[in-house]
C-alpha cells in the first residue's frame, strides 16, 4: 500500500512551479553534503547539530526527523502532494525515484526526488479535515489518515463519492473542521476583494491589536512603505517597523523585496505582506537582508491566521471591514 506525503515547496510554495517544471520534490535543512548514507534519526540529528551549532535542539530534532523520512521512508510509487499557495491549489504526483543530493542546489532545497506530476486540484476539493491537515507548517508530513479521500481524488473521483466513508471522529469535530476550512476560504475571498487602501488599514489595525502603535502612511505615490508601526506612542523607541502591503494575485518578486529593503535604515525592521505570496527569489532576498535590517514576509494564509487569532482585539471599525462571527460547536 503506497503512502501519501505532503512535501512543501519552500515558504508559501515559492518553488512549486519549479517542482512541476523539473519533475522533482525537494527539501532543505542540510545543504552541505549528501546525507543518504546516514541510517538513523540520531545520525541525522548529529549531522544537523554539527552544521547548525547555534540552532535550538527542539527545532533540529524536527528537521532531522523530516529529512530522515524524505531520504528513507518516502518510497517510489508513493503519492506526493505539494500545496501552491498563491493559486490555492494542490499538485498531485507520484514519487518516481530515490533521494538524490544535488550540489548545484546548495542552499536551495538540495535533497530531491523525481516526481511524475499528474494533476493540480483546487484546495476546495478536499474536505475540511483534509484541507486543515494539508495546511500544517511542517515541510514534510504524512497524509495517510486521509487515504481514501486522496486516492479517490487522484483517481478522478468526486469527493462526494468517498466523503461518507467511515470516520473515527465524532460528528461535532467533523463539522468543526469543515466549517473552519470553508471559513478560511471565505475570509480569503473577502480580502481579495477589499479596496487596497482598506486592506492597508486592516494591516495597521491588526498590528495595533498586537500591541503596536501603527498607522497607515498618507496616500500618494508608492514609496514602498504603506504602514509604520512602533512600540511606543511617541515613536521614540527603536526599532521602527516599516510595512509594505501588496494586495494582488501575483507573487511578490525579488525586485519588489529589493526596492522595499532599500527604504529601510538601521535600526528599521521590515514587514512585507503579499496576499499573492512570494517567489523563491523574493524569499531569498528577505533572508539575505543586510545585518541590522531584517525583513519578515507574510503571505495570505499567514495573515489570515494572525487575523483570526487577534480578531477580538481589533477596533470596531476594523472588524466592520471584514465581519466575522464566532460559533460554538459541541465536540466529543
Amino acid at each position: 500500500m503506497r503512502n501519501i506525503w505532503v512535501v512543501r515547496a519552500g515558504k508559501g510554495g515559492a518553488f512549486a512551479d519549479e517542482f512541476e517544471k523539473t519533475g522533482i520534490a525537494a527539501i532543505g535543512f542540510s545543504s552541505r553534503k549528501d546525507v543518504s548514507s546516514l541510517r538513523s534519526r540520531d545520525a541525522f540529528l548529529s549531522e544537523l547539530t554539527r552544521e547548525h551549532p547555534n540552532m535550538k535542539k527542539g527545532r533540529l530534532v524536527v528537521w532531522a526527523s523530516q529529512l530522515y523520512r524524505f531520504v528513507h521512508e518516502v518510497q517510489e510509487g508513493d503519492l506526493i502532494l505539494t500545496p501552491v499557495t498563491d493559486t490555492r491549489e494542490i499538485m498531485i504526483g507520484t514519487c518516481a525515484g530515490p533521494c538524490q543530493y544535488d550540489p548545484n542546489r546548495q542552499g536551495v532545497l538540495p535533497h530531491t526526488r523525481s516526481v511524475t506530476w499528474t494533476d493540480r486540484i483546487p484546495r476546495d476539493k478536499l474536505s475540511g479535515r483534509a484541507k486543515n491537515s494539508a495546511g500544517s507548517a511542517l515541510t514534510l508530513f504524512s497524509m495517510d489518515e486521509h487515504r481514501a479521500e486522496i486516492e479517490a481524488i487522484a483517481a478522478g473521483q468526486e469527493l462526494g463519492e468517498v466523503a461518507s466513508a467511515g470516520s473515527d471522529e465524532g460528528p461535532g469535530l467533523q463539522l468543526y473542521e469543515d466549517v473552519r476550512g470553508q471559513a478560511d476560504e471565505l475570509i480569503s475571498d473577502k480580502i481579495a476583494h477589499m479596496d487596497p487602501f482598506d486592506f492597508e488599514e486592516l494591516v495597521a489595525a491588526l498590528l495595533r491589536s498586537m500591541g503596536y502603535f501603527a498607522r497607515r502612511t498618507e496616500e500618494g505615490p508608492d514609496r514602498g512603505v504603506d504602514v509604520i508601526a512602533q512600540s511606543d506612542a511617541l515613536g521614540l523607541e527603536s526599532p521602527r517597523i516599516k510595512v509594505q502591503v501588496k494586495q494582488r494575485s501575483q507573487r511578490a518578486s525579488a525586485g519588489d523585496l529589493r526596492n522595499f529593503i532599500a527604504t529601510l535604515r538601521q535600526p528599521d525592521r521590515g514587514l512585507f505582506v503579499s496576499t499573492g505570496g512570494f517567489t523563491r527569489e523574493a524569499l531569498y532576498e528577505a533572508e539575505r537582508t543586510p545585518s541590522g535590517r531584517s525583513v519578515t514576509t507574510l503571505n495570505r494564509d499567514e495573515f489570515i491566521e494572525l487575523l483570526t487569532q487577534h480578531y477580538q482585539r481589533l477596533e470596531p471599525e476594523a472588524q466592520a471591514m471584514i465581519p466575522l462571527k464566532k460559533i460554538f460547536i459541541p465536540v466529543d
